[in-house]
């Protein structure tokens, strides 16, 4: 197949939209779409290159030669930079995030970091931690899929056209356009769903590999080419469409669907542009980008797209002011060609030079090769089959309680039953029906006989809010003073990923019309109720600290993404605004005026995307967002006249994410109080007008503006924005006081 510099030229279009947009340079939200005309460069050289072989070898294609080239093009580069990023990852980061580094490193280095990302990122609390460095392999992963397969097919469609006597050029491009159509039809039908697993995945970018190998297929063994203008107009057109793409598009739609047509086709239109004999000359446009300078770049362009992210994640993290700066931008574009240059000259190319050795006879020599290669498949294979389900699927672990009843905030699922042991609002343990022994051999649980006189117990003297929190803002006083993780962390930092634990596997998605869970005896005297998202699930401990289970049972009425406004919610990961929320939320409030429970407490972030009608809201989320919450603040007060609202702790980098190598805390680790504040003066002003006792987290959890990310040894969060059931559970003497000063209980 005949070297042609114009789609070298085109490689520098598509890595640099992918480098810009990765940047935030305005004009290049769409710049993933660079992706997408890589897939199609890959799909008609790969297809070009099989169809050559097959037409000057009798129909014949040696699979050993191709994956020897893939290998000796992919490998060398793919796999330094893997072993350089999970190198530094363990120089800089702590060993927690240094070993989601390496693991994420793993599954790239087999090119199943496709199925690795969906299988993470379709979690949706899995949004509050940082990108991976190798996360871009993951289209590295989708096209060395095409290869290992589609020579494959190439293979089985000719071997049956010529089992059948016929030609097999047109059953093989039948074939691909089958296969393709089929891949577009799942794209577009995964458009409306979980946008991880359609971004991702191979079955929906198929078709994009697809559209070059047709074209190959199209021209194949053709000695015709386009007239001049016929030419140009194409190559105009398809510049217009890849470029419109990369300006237009944004990660609001959802990808790929039918969106990547756009860039595709246009990627497609300009190879064809290109389509000259030997010696006629290309269109202006396609000479243009085969220019030597920009012609270069393609050139590296595998190494400036491996080398680019994680030298844009480890700057960031490490430093998150300096994407501030006006030198950010140029500064990591010359770093990353230089860095490219390098490894292309030293890595790149002298592999390369590397030929493929004679097939030996020697029988021992060949067995071994075989098993080399069955092991290889073995291991990809077995890698695989756990990435999708199988025993390696640890992303989220259960908290590493020997057994659920030494977790005291394992709920009662059923609705029945006595508590488990649970901490008071007092901070002293108290006792079921059921409880066991102390460590005393007394038991703690009531006589079953009644005694003959009744002891007099002493009144309780309730601390004064005002007095612990005296005590407490200390701890945060002090807090922001540390600059290294203490050595007594409880929970250290390698458990925090644990902590969503049994409540966020049990509590968060109720069935339909139910409550997502209950905590306290069935019989007690009195029932609070927490409304809310993920925010209100993280303050069980507090609430459970607080109230005790003896006298109290809790009820969760929680759903995910489900904000207290009366608002139709937009989900993170998809394209269609949450109906079921508004059902949900309709339902909460006929439950409370059917049940009327003596507490309602309600909790949520305002931040999350809301529906403008059939779309996203966009500049006017905030508006409708305090309209909302305004109805539904108005709509409780009907239904109770206790209901306390905690709002919306300031969130800052998880600890996994900006702990540095040796427990340093990295700036970005202590949140500041002002980011919210604008949410917290609305959520403040509309419970004030509707006479609702107000919680301003950040009254407790900073100190003059600055919110750290430990307090008392204990990490406030385990995600960046989720209380840590340690924390929260240390916030409850805080809460009951509150409760009581208000009147509330």
């Amino acid at each position: 197949m005949r070297y042609r510099a114009d789609i070298d030229g085109l490689r520098t279009l598509a890595v640099f939209a992918v480098v810009l947009g990765h940047l935030g340079v305005p004009g290049f939200g769409g710049g993933f779409v660079g992706v997408d005309i890589f897939f199609v460069i890959s799909g008609f050289l790969i297809t070009g290159y099989l169809v050559d072989r097959a037409t000057t070898n009798d129909g014949k294609i040696s699979l050993r030669e191709f994956y020897f080239r893939r290998a000796r093009r992919i490998l060398p580069m793919a796999l330094a930079v893997l072993i350089a990023t999970t190198f530094v990852a363990w120089m800089l980061f702590n060993e927690v995030r240094a070993g989601q580094v390496a693991t994420d490193s793993y599954w790239a280095s087999l090119f199943l970091a496709n199925l690795h990302l969906i299988q993470l990122s379709t979690d949706y609390f899995n949004q509050a931690f940082a990108a991976s460095p190798v996360q871009h392999y993951w289209s590295l992963a989708v096209e060395e899929q095409f290869y290992l397969f589609f020579p494959l097919i190439l293979i089985a469609t000719m071997w049956i056209a010529k089992r059948m006597n016929r030609q097999w050029l047109k059953p093989v491009t039948a074939v691909v356009a089958a296969g393709s159509a089929a891949s577009l039809a799942w794209a577009i039908a995964q458009g409306s769903g979980v946008s991880a697993s359609a971004y991702f995945s191979s079955g929906t970018r198929a078709y994009e590999l697809g559209i070059g190998a047709l074209l190959a297929l199209g021209l194949g063994g053709s000695k015709r080419s386009l007239s001049p203008r016929l030419a140009t107009l194409l190559g105009a057109a398809g510049l217009v469409l890849m470029c419109g793409s990369i300006t237009m598009l944004s990660s609001a739609v959802s990808f790929p669907s039918f969106w990547a047509l756009l860039p595709t086709l246009g990627a497609a239109l300009f190879i064809l542009a290109g389509v000259t004999q030997e010696n006629e000359p290309l269109p202006l446009i396609n000479r243009a980008f085969s220019l030597k300078p920009i012609v270069y770049l393609g050139k590296i362009s595998f190494s400036i797209y491996l080398i680019h992210w994680p030298l844009l994640t480890f700057w960031s993290q490490l430093d998150p002011e300096a994407s501030k700066s006006w030198w950010w931008v140029p500064a990591n574009l010359a770093l990353t060609v230089f860095l490219s240059a390098l490894t292309f000259r030293f890595v790149e190319k002298p592999f390369r030079r590397i030929q493929l050795k004679p097939r030996t006879q020697k029988p021992s020599t060949r067995v071994i090769a075989a098993a080399a290669v069955v092991a290889s498949m073995g291991l990809i294979g077995s890698s695989a089959f756990a990435i999708t389900g199988g025993t390696f699927n640890t992303a989220y672990q259960k908290p590493a309680y020997p057994n659920d009843d030494d977790n005291p905030f394992v709920p009662n699922q059923n609705g029945d039953g006595d508590p488990k042991p649970t901490p008071t609002g007092t901070g002293s343990p108290s006792a079921s029906p059921s409880a066991s022994p102390s460590a005393s051999g007394k038991p703690t649980s009531k006589p079953t006989s009644k005694p003959t006189t009744k002891p007099t117990e002493p009144a309780v003297v309730e601390p004064k809010l005002a007095d612990l929190l005296d005590g407490w803002k200390q701890k945060v006083a002090t807090a922001t003073l540390l600059t290294k993780v203490p050595d007594a962390l409880d929970p250290p930092i390698s458990q925090l990923l644990s902590q969503r634990g049994v409540q966020w596997a049990q509590c968060m998605d109720p069935g339909y019309h139910q409550p997502t869970c209950y905590y306290g005896p069935s019989n007690a005297k009195h029932t609070a109720v927490i409304l809310g998202d993920s925010y209100a699930l993280a303050i069980y401990p507090m609430v459970i600290q607080a109230l005790g289970l003896e006298d109290w049972r809790v009820i969760g009425l929680n759903r995910r993404e489900c904000m207290v406004a009366d608002v139709t919610p937009w989900p993170w990961t998809g394209s269609t605004p949450d109906a079921k929320c508004v059902d949900h939320r309709q339902w909460v409030n006929d439950y409370i005026a059917n049940t009327k429970p003596d507490l309602v407490i309600l909790s949520d972030q305002p931040f999350h995307p809301i529906a403008d009608g059939n779309e996203k809201a966009d500049k006017n989320h905030d508006s409708l967002w305090q309209e909302g919450l305004d109805r539904a603040l108005s709509n409780l007060t009907e239904l109770s006249n206790n209901i306390v609202y905690f709002g919306v702790p300031t969130s800052s980098k998880g600890l996994v994410d900006c702990v540095q190598a040796g427990g340093l805390l990295g700036s970005n680790c202590t949140g500041k109080s002002a980011w919210l504040q604008r949410y917290i003066t609305v959520q403040r002003d509309l419970t004030d007008s509707h006479y609702i006792p107000f919680i301003n987290p950040n009254d407790w959890l900073c100190f003059e503006g600055d919110c750290p990310a430990i307090i008392d040894d204990t990490p406030v969060f385990w995600d960046g924005s989720h209380f840590t059931q340690n924390l929260a559970a240390k916030l409850g003497p805080l809460f009951r006081a509150f409760l009581i000063e208000n009147g509330l209980i």
